[in-house]
Formats: structure tokens, sequence, C-alpha cells
């Protein structure tokens, strides 16, 4: 028996392999759309893959399913309702789907998406007394549950009704049964999920601040009063993975442009430079207009908060090394304009005389001379607003990032005045102080270390709220 979890960076998304060496067969749970790991494992194993499981229409990320499914003709098995654009089998509550000498019980567990369902997994006997484990997609995370806000036929309210019963349903499993969520800390898809993948339904109960609600009304209240903003390009990639993301295949290569037809091709209207290096190296010399995204962790969930699959995106790289692991990222979202890398990087722009523009780092010593001086400068906090709400900078604005271009004109900043933009510890702040550049302001300070720094150096923040209890 083979049971391997598949962590994809970034998005912080878990798929499963699940293999019987003896019978030589595999299943995939919740694959990611580069499916090469998968395929790689089967060969390492012995085994090929021929069932393909997605416990729910996914919203953060591309299925692999069709890609597995052209590949390998496994069946592709979703929950019922699913109502997919290619062919996959819905499964009604109860049903089993046998793999070698394994049993999945598929267990209809709505609310984070109708169609959810979880897979109860057994080994050796057909029941319940032999089961041991269970796949619960984004219905049970470690120490969270999925968010019910995002069906479109359901809304938020109602979704969280449906995912307090499926809780039940799960807590009347056995204590001792793995839980193997889709999702792990830092995705979107929980407000506080823990920094350990796997858990149990024993721990859950005891630990999940949400499970020891035992009314619906007040776990309704408390579930939606905990969300985090939803990405804006949740909605794009759920109907991608409803209609069927097309094939992958074999990409052609990128091309690599030298400075100056890289600086030709920026010009047309959909182009948009996407300067991938630290915010350190982009604030001292960057391409005029150039978004800044740092390839960090979380460079794939904000670059499906800025991007959008109109973009043709000419991407600037800290090192060649980098190349696969941002097409990686950007695919997986759907986004798939790369049409260019520049060569040699920022050194050959500068280098070929091609005009560069500087941003304007600010310490929070700086700052917070500035604010006692009560000069000129504005200021922008682009936190999330149970953060803005925690405590903010004197005198800040706020305006989360994943809004900043719907309520910018709403501010009434002045493009002319300069303005220092903070969020938590200065990566966001370096995206927002790019977005205002383009907009046209002339002179925009990121504040390193931003409020992590504001604290470490014993400058207290103001407007403090109590944010709404979770347990």
């Amino acid at each position: 028996m083979i049971l391997e979890t598949i962590r994809t960076e970034g998005l912080a998304a878990l798929s499963y392999f699940l293999a019987d060496t003896v019978e030589g067969v595999a299943a995939v749970i919740d694959p990611r759309r580069d499916v090469g790991v998968y395929l790689d494992l089967a060969r390492a194993h012995g085994v090929r893959i021929t069932d393909v499981f997605d416990t729910h229409v996914h919203a953060d990320y591309l299925s692999g399913a069709r890609e597995l499914c052209t590949l390998t003709n496994a069946a592709v098995h979703v929950g019922p309702g699913a109502g997919l654009g290619f062919d996959a089998r819905e499964h009604a509550d109860g049903d089993l789907v046998r793999l070698g000498a394994f049993t999945l019980r598929v267990l209809h567990t709505p609310g984070h998406s109708p169609e959810h369902v979880s897979l109860v997994l057994s080994s050796g006997g057909h029941g319940a007394e032999g089961e041991w484990a269970v796949f619960t997609g984004d219905t049970l995370l470690n120490g969270e549950v999925g968010r019910p806000d995002l069906a479109e036929s359901v809304d938020a309210e109602q979704g969280a009704r449906q995912l307090f019963s499926s809780l039940r349903r799960l807590l009347a499993l056995d204590d001792g049964l793995l839980v193997y969520p889709a999702h792990g800390h830092g995705s979107p898809c929980g407000g506080r999920i823990g920094v350990r993948d796997l858990t149990t339904i024993g721990y859950e109960r005891v630990h999940n601040p949400l499970l020891s609600v035992e009314d619906e009304a007040e776990f309704t209240a408390r579930l939606l009063a905990g969300l985090p903003p939803q990405p804006v390009y949740y909605a794009r990639v759920k109907d991608l993975n409803t209609r069927g993301p097309g094939y992958l295949g074999t990409r052609p290569q990128v091309p690599w442009l030298d400075p100056r037809d890289f600086s030709e091709a920026i010009r047309h209207e959909n182009a948009v430079v996407l300067d991938t290096r630290e915010i350190e190296a982009w604030a001292d010399a960057h391409v005029e207009g150039s978004l800044n995204i740092a390839l960090r962790d979380a460079f794939p969930i904000w670059a499906g908060w800025m991007l959008a699959p109109r973009h043709d995106l000419y991407v600037i790289l800290d090192s060649p090394d980098h190349e696969r692991l941002v097409e990686e990222h950007l695919t997986r979202l759907g986004l798939e304009g790369v049409c260019g890398y520049l060569r040699g990087g920022m050194r050959a722009w500068v280098e070929a005389g091609l005009p560069i523009r500087s941003s304007h780092p600010m310490s929070v010593h700086d700052l917070r001379s500035a604010l006692d001086a009560e000069d000129d400068l504005q200021l922008l906090d682009v936190r999330r607003d149970d953060e803005w709400q925690g405590g903010h900078l004197p005198r800040a604005r706020h305006a989360f990032l994943g809004r900043l271009w719907q309520d910018l004109p709403g501010l009434s900043l002045d493009p002319e005045r300069p303005l220092a933009v903070y969020c938590g510890s200065g990566y966001r702040s370096s995206m927002a102080a790019s977005l205002l550049e383009r907009q046209g302001f002339r002179e925009v300070y990121n504040v390193l270390g931003s409020v992590t720094a504001w604290r470490a150096a014993g400058y207290p923040l103001e407007g403090q709220e109590t944010e709404p209890a979770r347990a």
C-alpha cells in the first residue's frame, strides 16, 4: 500500500496518491493541473492510475483530473450535481468505489460547495470496521473548516448551515480516523488553518474551535464573521474547472528576449511587465510601469489577485532558474499568457541604456519622524480589514490590496504628493507601490518591515478593535 501527500507550495494545496501495489492500481485525490508528479509516482511504484477523485469543484487552483484522464484513461469521480463539462461519474452519498484492496465510501458533505464529498477509506474489510482515514477536501481542515461563500447557487449563510450538518456527519466517524484535508496552512480557503497537514477526527473534535459550537445559528455567525477576503480569481478558476481546463501536454518554450526586443514587446495594450525579484531589488531599479510580485511562498495567491488571462506577461526574474517555478505557479491558476522573459535580467536592461525608475524605500524611523513633523506625507495601509481593525499607524487611510484598484478613487489620495504604503512586513506594500506608480503616483515610499518593524521599534498602534471571537 502507498499513500503519499503532495503539497503544492504557494497555494498550500494538498493532493494524495493512493496505490495498491499488489493489484497494480492507483488513485489520485484532488490533483493539481501539472500532473507530472503523479505520473512519476505511478512509474516509480509500478502501478497505473485508474481513478481520479475531485472532492469538489476547486476555486483556488485548476484541477488535473481532466489532464490525468486524457493521459491515463482514468475514470474521474465527483460529487452529486458537479455538472462538469467533460466525462465524469457523479456519485451519490453512500456509493462505494473499489481500488484494489481499498474501498472509498462517498460521504456527501456540502457547505463549502453543494457537490462536495468526503471519501472514507477502508482496507481489508468493506464495512465501517475497516475504515481508518477520510479525505475531507475543504470541509474539515486542521483547526479550521472550509469557507461557505464560494458557491453561486447557495448564499454564504445557507452554505454555513449545510457545512454545520456536514461536519456533524464527519464527527460521527471514529475518533481514530486520520483526516487528510485538501489544504494546509496558508490557504485562503480557510481563515486559520493549522500548520500540520495531517490530523484526526478525535483531535479536531477537541481542538477545532468551530466544532465545539453545537448551535447552528451560533456556528453560522462565528464562521461568517471570520471569513478572509475572497480572492477575485476564485470565480474564474471555478468556472474553468467546471468546463474543463484545456489540455496542457508539452508546452512550447517561452522566448528569452534581449532588452531592446523586450522593450518593444511591452509597448502594446495588454502587455504587463511582471517583476518577480525581491522588493529591495525592484525598488533599486525597475522598468517603468512594472508590477512587482516577489517570488515568495505567497506569489501564486497574489498573482491570482493581480493578473488576468487577458494579460500578455513579460517577466523579469532574479535568476533564470526561476523560469519553471513561475510558469508552474501561473499555469495552476489558468494564467498562461507568459510571452517572454528578459534575457540577462535588469542588469542587461540597465547596461542597454534603457530607462529605469527607482522606488523610495522608507524606514519606520523616517516614517515616524515624518508623522511627528506633520509634513505633507500621505499614508496608506493595504492590509486586510481584520489586520486594520487590530491596530494601524497614525493618520493612515485603509484599502485592502486586493481591492486597491476599486477603492483607489474613493481614498482621495493626491498623486502629486508623497505617499507611504505599508502592510505587515513590506511584501504586499511593494505590490501596492508598483500599482500606484502604474496609476501615475509620482513619489511612492514602501515602508520596509511595515507593521512588524514599527512594533519592534516600540512605536504604538492606534484604532485597535476587538476581532470577532472564534472560540
